[in-house]
């Protein structure tokens, strides 16, 4: 009976089917040599257990586990191959989020404020930048300072002298361009840089129309006349020249919840991110042959709602909307200044939203209503667009900083 089996014999079984099993396992990669001593080996040791030899047994543990150990080839620790498999996962990991659970995305424009902040850009006629330390804690509250001057002398190119750009499709910058070929970085968006409708931007185009003559008193009055006939070409730049100053605020940083409308209904009220791909609209600012991109709204409407625009009130199904952060628009509170009736929304004018099987319409608005292009230009977004709540502001610090309402 087993429970009367020795000790020894016990163990003995037990190394017998261990070293069985390596040798199935491993028969495929084993040299020929070791597989045959250790195959002589466990024939030895089915002896032994035979003849109840508890010595030979004891000296044959010891012998197959070293066998086993120094059977198959030894391969050498590495640090950096460690590091660049942990590096990979990571990725692979953070990808994996990024696609299905959060995204995070950076809010560009005004037409989410005071709630979310885009890029805020002001020009300033002095030089109002502090000392490291100061730019280093405005930095992190969101504030950069401007004061750009012109590394070089010579004509700007007549077509397109300055183009927006992304380096490794993340860091906007703009490139200034001159006709002989040569370029000047920038590190500013161009809207924000020279070209923002409502003059919120570092003034650069300001700076590029003022007299290049200014410092005429330096130079010859040949080459005055000479640079006079450059400039009908052109905009010439003098090397030092006063290009562009002012602060910019970044926009704010959000994370988004790609997982929450896989489970749930998009809420009336909540801030959420859509793409503009099955958009056609004249008044949709984003091209069809520019592609897709990604907006940021206020759900002011789901499927099946009246929606109709009494300002400052926006009134769902025949009443003032009742949740917080359409009520907080309409408050007129602080910098909040009322829903504006324009667009599709015009006075008296009242949107149903359709909830049929094959289509289901959401209605997006910006919280700055008089300033933001929204549903009431460009109509209603359809379901399939939805990408997901506004999760939380996580930068910069400060502000919006937190949970998103």
């Amino acid at each position: 009976m087993f429970f009367l089996t020795p000790r020894y014999l016990k163990h003995a079984k037990l190394l017998h089917k261990g070293v069985t099993r390596f040798i199935n396992y491993k028969r495929d990669i084993l040299p020929p040599a070791k597989l045959e001593e250790i195959t002589t080996l466990r024939s030895s040791l089915e002896d032994a257990m035979r003849a109840r030899d508890k010595a030979r047994i004891s000296a044959l543990n010891d012998e197959i586990n070293k066998a086993c150990e120094k059977a198959l080839p030894h391969v050498e620790h590495s640090d950096i191959g460690e590091n660049v498999e942990v590096f990979f996962v990571a990725i692979v990991i953070a990808l994996g989020i990024r696609s299905y659970v959060a995204q995070p995305f950076k809010i560009p424009t005004g037409s989410m404020q005071p709630t979310l902040y885009g890029l805020v850009a002001n020009h300033t006629e002095q030089d109002v930048t502090p000392n490291f330390f100061t730019q280093c804690k405005d930095w992190v509250a969101g504030r950069s300072y401007y004061n750009v001057v012109a590394k070089r002398s010579g004509l700007l190119r007549n077509v397109e002298p300055l183009t927006e750009h992304s380096y490794l499709g993340f860091f906007t910058h703009c490139r200034l361009h001159f006709e002989d070929g040569g370029t000047q970085w920038i590190w500013a968006p161009m809207r924000q840089l020279a070209t923002d409708p409502e003059g919120f931007n570092l003034g650069m185009e300001h700076y590029l129309n003022l007299p290049i003559s200014a410092d005429g008193q330096n130079i010859t009055p040949d080459a005055q006349a000479e640079r006079k006939i450059e400039e009908s070409k052109g905009t010439y730049v003098t090397q030092g020249q006063l290009l562009a100053r002012g602060t910019l605020d970044t926009g704010d940083h959000v994370l988004v919840n790609k997982f929450a409308y896989n489970f749930r209904r998009p809420t009336r009220g909540e801030v959420f991110v859509f793409t503009t791909k099955n958009i056609r609209s004249p008044y949709m600012r984003v091209k069809v042959e520019e592609g897709s991109q990604h907006y940021i709204k206020r759900l002011v409407g789901v499927p099946g709602d009246r929606l109709e625009v009494k300002s400052p009130e926006l009134w769902v199904d025949g009443k003032p909307a009742e949740e917080f952060g359409m009520k907080r628009v309409a408050s007129m509170e602080g910098a909040y200044k009322g829903y504006g009736n324009f667009g599709f929304l015009s006075r008296d004018s009242v949107r149903e939203l359709a909830n049929r099987k094959d289509l289901r319409e959401y209605w997006a608005m910006g919280d700055n209503s008089y300033n933001s292009s929204d549903s009431r230009y460009w109509g209603a977004v359809p379901e399939r667009n939805l990408v997901g709540p506004g999760l939380f502001c996580y930068f910069p610090l400060g502000r919006n900083w937190g949970l998103i309402r």
